[in-house]
């Protein structure tokens, strides 16, 4: 039974998962094999190689728990392709809106390139941020979290698995004041919807914007991209930055502890 294994036991189990997957990461899933690969391609490759690394692991980590797939959530279901878009959507809606802030609020407008090869780099952008997408989403919010939730339990597992998910993205300031966040509402929306379907869209569709408008060009171009403008602002970027994040760091931190209030109350 879950409840006999000890919270000792689990952290370390988690430690462990953990620190296989960072190897897994730092090899690039052997892209390095592949010189010639366009970056995009890097993405892919290393994207889908750490993903089948990633669910054989937990595989084989389940072989000696109680756990199974359906209590990670990673069990598809018949409507897991209908969550994940539907949640995709929103995503790429919300960041959308952050976008149309900048805009209407700070010195930049979104400018178009003219030569964008658009279908093409629609396609590549979604391939590439669905393939990654899933990578993170099954790295930090499967096995991970059910095994820092044994040991240290649900609001600990969901901050720590958010702070890690900052520092896999960089060892600074940015990460955990941009990625460690969002981290936050994937791990309540991993919870809340008892799956991995709407947190993986949802990620999914905050990077897409992303990418199309040239925010993630380490992996493929954009179709648009910011232009600074000589003109008045209600705020500058930096300024709009901060309030942004702030506001989203509350929003993740109160959605966090209602979710556990509600579960206190339903129990």
């Amino acid at each position: 039974m879950e409840g006999s294994e000890s919270a000792i036991v689990s952290m370390a189990k988690a430690i462990l998962f953990w620190a296989i997957f960072q190897g897994l990461f730092f090899t690039g899933g052997f892209s390095f094999l592949f010189p010639m690969l366009p970056s995009w391609g890097v993405g892919l490759v290393m994207g889908s190689v750490i993903t089948v690394s990633i669910l054989l692991l937990t595989v084989v980590f389940l072989k000696f728990d109680v756990l199974t797939m359906k209590d990670l959530g990673m069990a598809v279901k018949g409507s897991s392709f209908v969550r994940f878009v539907i949640a995709l959507l929103a995503g790429c809606i919300v960041f959308t809106g952050f976008y149309m802030l900048y805009s209407m609020l700070t010195p930049v407008v979104f400018a178009p390139f003219e030569d964008a090869r658009v279908l093409q780099l629609l396609v590549l952008n979604s391939l590439l941020f669905i393939v990654l997408g899933i990578m993170e989403e099954v790295a930090f919010r499967g096995y991970l979290l059910k095994k820092l939730e044994a040991a240290i339990g649900v609001r600990g597992a969901i901050y720590i698995t958010s702070i890690l998910f900052g520092l896999y993205h960089g060892l600074s300031i940015e990460s955990l004041a941009g990625p460690a966040i969002w981290g936050l509402f994937y791990g309540v929306l991993t919870y809340w919807t008892k799956g991995l379907a709407i947190p993986i869209g949802f990620h999914v569709g905050l990077n897409l914007v992303q990418g199309l408008c040239s925010e993630k060009t380490k992996w493929v171009d954009g179709i648009w991209a910011f232009e600074l403008v000589q003109t008045s602002s209600l705020l500058t970027i930096e300024q709009l930055t901060l309030l942004l994040q702030g506001m989203l760091l509350v929003s993740g931190v109160v959605l966090v502890e209602y979710y556990l209030r509600m579960v206190r109350n339903q129990g």
